[in-house]
C-alpha cells in the first residue's frame, strides 16, 4: 500500500515538473479528488505561468528533487498523509541570456483511495504570510542607543559577504541564529545584513533597536517584517529609493501585499536580470534568484506595494 501512495506522489510531481514548462496545469486535476482550491500546486503553477507572460521570458528546463519526510496511514479515515520537500530549479531565457531560479517548498498531501486509485484530496504548501497572524508592534526609536552605536562603531557594508551568506543559507537555517520556521523571511534578511557588517542596535525592550541575543531572544525589528521596514530608515539608516533598478546587491525590498501600509515580507537583492531588475533570495517559501515582483506568490494582490531600501555603504 505504501508503494502505491508513493507512486501517486511521484507521478504527481513528475507531471508538475513537466507542467512548469508546458503550462497545461489542468493535467494536475486528474490527480485530485478534491477541488482545485485545495491543491496549492495547481494554483502555484497557474500563477507562475501568468507571471512569465508579463516578463517575456521563456522557460526551457525544470528539475525537481522530491524528498519524502514522512508518510502516515490514517486508518479510521482511510487516508494517507505525506509530508514532502519539493526543490525546483528553473532555467529560462531572457533575450539571449540563460538565467536560473530555484524554489523550495514543504508540502502536506492528503491522499484518498478513490475509485480504486489514490488521489490527492488536499495539497497544502508553506506560503508567504498575508500578515494577519503577525505581531502588530510598532518600532520604538531609542535615539540614545542609536547615537551610542554611531559614536562607537564605524565600518563598511560588505556586499560580497552579504551576498555569499544569502546564497549559502537561502534554503537552510544557520544554527548560530534563530530559526523561525514557517515565517522566517525577516529573520533571514536581518542575518544577511548583520553578516554584511551592519552592527546591532540594542534596546531596553523587544520593541526597541535591532538585535538578536542567542537563538531564542530578538527584537521585533529583527524578525517581524513590519518592524524591520520601520527600522531600515531610522535605526539602520537605509535610504529609500523610488526605482528597483537603483538598488545594489545586498539591498532590501519590503512588501505590503494589501496596500494597507502593513508590511509583511522582505527579500534581499542578489543579482539583476538583463533589464536591470532585481533578482532576490528569501525565506518562508525558500527562493533563490526569484524575480522581485512576486506576482506568482499566493500573497500577491493588485494592491501590493513595495519599498526599496539601499543599505548605506558606510555606517
Amino acid at each position: 500500500m505504501e508503494r502505491e501512495w508513493l507512486r501517486t506522489v511521484e507521478e504527481f510531481f513528475r507531471q508538475k515538473n513537466r507542467i512548469w514548462l508546458q503550462g497545461d496545469e489542468d493535467t494536475l486535476l486528474h490527480f485530485i479528488a478534491g477541488t482545485p482550491s485545495a491543491c496549492h500546486s495547481w494554483q502555484d503553477v497557474r500563477a507562475m505561468r501568468e507571471s512569465v507572460k508579463l516578463r517575456d521570458v521563456h522557460y526551457r528546463k525544470a528539475k525537481t528533487h522530491l524528498k519524502i519526510l514522512s508518510a502516515n496511514w490514517l486508518q479510521e479515515k482511510e487516508q494517507a498523509v505525506i509530508e514532502a520537500l519539493e526543490t525546483v530549479r528553473f532555467y529560462y531565457e531572457q533575450g539571449d541570456v540563460m538565467q536560473h531560479e530555484s524554489r523550495q517548498n514543504l508540502h502536506r498531501l492528503t491522499l484518498l483511495s478513490f475509485g480504486g486509485q489514490w488521489r490527492v484530496l488536499q495539497d497544502e504548501t508553506l506560503r508567504e504570510s498575508a500578515g494577519r497572524d503577525l505581531p502588530t508592534s510598532n518600532l520604538e526609536i531609542d535615539q540614545e542607543a542609536i547615537q551610542q552605536v554611531s559614536q562607537e562603531l564605524r565600518g563598511r557594508y560588505d556586499r560580497v559577504r552579504a551576498y555569499k551568506y544569502a546564497e549559502l543559507w537561502w534554503n537552510g537555517f544557520n544554527p548560530a541564529y534563530p530559526a523561525i520556521k514557517g515565517n522566517d523571511c525577516t529573520n533571514f534578511i536581518s542575518q544577511v545584513l548583520h553578516v554584511g557588517g551592519m552592527p546591532m542596535v540594542g534596546g531596553k525592550s523587544r520593541g526597541q533597536g535591532w538585535w538578536c541575543r542567542g537563538t531564542t531572544n530578538w527584537s521585533y525589528s529583527w524578525a517581524v517584517a513590519h518592524s524591520l521596514k520601520m527600522a531600515l530608515p531610522t535605526v539602520l539608516k537605509a535610504r529609500q529609493v523610488s526605482d528597483p533598478r537603483l538598488l545594489k546587491v545586498g539591498d532590501v525590498i519590503c512588501y505590503d501585499w494589501d496596500g494597507d501600509n502593513r508590511w509583511q515580507h522582505n527579500t534581499v537583492v542578489v543579482d539583476f536580470d538583463i533589464n536591470g531588475m532585481p533578482l532576490v533570495n528569501a525565506h518562508t517559501v525558500n527562493s533563490h534568484r526569484r524575480y522581485w515582483e512576486y506576482r506568482d506568490s499566493h500573497a500577491y494582490t493588485p494592491n501590493t506595494r513595495y519599498a526599496f531600501y539601499h543599505i548605506p555603504d558606510e555606517f
